[in-house]
């Protein structure tokens, strides 16, 4: 089906990035390299990523001052109740199509500007259909109107600004109508622990499809989202101020929560599941999220329960790091277990796409050793994140 952005060539850049790769790590040299590239065009425009922040902010400027000028005018002609409903959709129709042009013609991927262009449009399209509605609907009805525009659109565009969009969409739209209910504030955040690890689960089981490959990098975000959702939704500190600012007449401070030795146990044990799971795995992510839970269960341990003041506090962790560094570079200089502390670009060695792709890219690049391992999901390198796995 039709998509915003030639599928094809957003698969053989998946492939000459990991060719690339290859390259860097002396399993093809350049005359290969060139027949890969010749085997596998892309025809997107290249750019680095310092131009394409600024092409997006300058596009957003622009955006911005063309619809103020248009507004304005039009305003004066219209009546202004519906105008600016239909205003909204309408421009933001206009900016759709004018990125689709510069996608085709300009040949656009992610460089800034189509950016700049899908957001606004995906924007304007969800605040004018929303606007149609009366205005004295809760919040979470509003987010479910406007999420299967935005979900459309990251189906077309697989924009990655469009995912955080869905996610904090999703996630609005379950808090504001969990609190609706009588015991809301108690249900809350059991119910984002089980939406945000059920879309964790769902991320990694679509991750690495073939077929999916157009939206990889948006299941590779939803796994991050959904793994911060987690965290911050069974932390007791969050928890208790959530209950906290949800009061109706707040006391000087936060009072005790139900079930608070449980939300102790979940923060720190849930950063400690994620540990485990990312040495079983071998995967960068999970023990990236693990240590950050680690320091958020520390920090809300310290807040409640202060021996020391903060500077020592700073100065026992920043020490303790430094310690744990030095000895994991030596100790992991030799290679235990799958882990090392050189670098591994990334996973180089998978290659996830389909082994009758790997096996074109092979007889296109000539023989690769069998030992260099360059197999689908790469035995132990392969699965999700990214390529981060060590």
């Amino acid at each position: 089906m039709m998509k915003a952005y030639n599928e094809t060539w957003v698969r053989n850049r998946y492939i000459l990035d990991q060719a690339a790769r290859w390259q860097r790590q002396g399993l093809l040299d350049e005359a290969k390299m060139e027949l890969i590239r010749a085997k596998f065009p892309v025809g997107f425009r290249d750019s680095n990523g310092f131009i394409e922040i600024g092409l997006f902010v300058f596009s957003i400027v622009a955006i911005s001052g063309s619809y103020f000028l248009l507004a304005t005018f039009l305003s004066r002609l219209f009546d202004v109740d519906l105008f600016y409903h239909f205003f909204n959709i309408g421009f933001g129709a206009g900016i759709g199509l004018l990125g689709g042009y510069l996608i085709n013609i300009r040949r656009y991927y992610r460089s800034g500007v189509d950016n700049a262009l899908i957001i606004a449009a995906v924007a304007l399209v969800c605040a004018g259909f929303i606007g149609l509605f009366p205005n004295n609907l809760p919040l979470w009805q509003y987010c479910l109107m406007g999420l299967p525009l935005v979900l459309a659109a990251i189906w077309y565009y697989s924009d990655l600004l469009l995912t955080l969009a869905a996610f904090v969409t999703l996630a609005t739209a379950i808090f504001d109508g969990i609190l609706e209910l009588s015991f809301g504030k108690q249900l809350l955040p059991f119910v984002l622990m089980t939406v945000s690890a059920s879309l964790y689960v769902i991320a990694r089981l679509y991750e690495n499809r073939e077929e999916l490959l157009y939206w990889r990098d948006n299941f590779i975000l939803l796994e991050w989202l959904s793994i911060s959702l987690l965290l911050i939704s069974c932390n007791y500190f969050a928890v208790r101020e959530m209950n906290y600012w949800l009061l109706d007449k707040r006391p000087a401070e936060a009072p005790e929560i139900a079930w608070a030795g449980l939300f102790w146990f979940l923060t720190f044990s849930i950063p400690g599941v994620l540990f485990y799971l990312g040495l079983r795995q071998k995967e960068r992510p999970l023990l990236i999220m693990s240590a950050i839970g680690w320091g958020l269960a520390l920090a809300a341990w310290r807040y409640f329960h202060p021996l020391f003041s903060l500077e020592i506090y700073l100065a026992i962790n920043g020490l303790s790091m430094l310690i744990g560094a030095v000895f994991l570079i030596r100790y992991l200089h030799v290679p235990r277990s799958g882990f090392t502390d050189q670098p591994d670009d990334e996973s180089p060695k998978s290659f996830l796409l389909s082994t009758e792709l790997l096996s074109t890219v092979q007889a296109t690049s000539g023989h690769l050793d069998p030992k260099d391992d360059l197999r689908f999901g790469g035995g132990e390198f392969g699965g999700g994140g990214s390529g981060d796995r060590y």
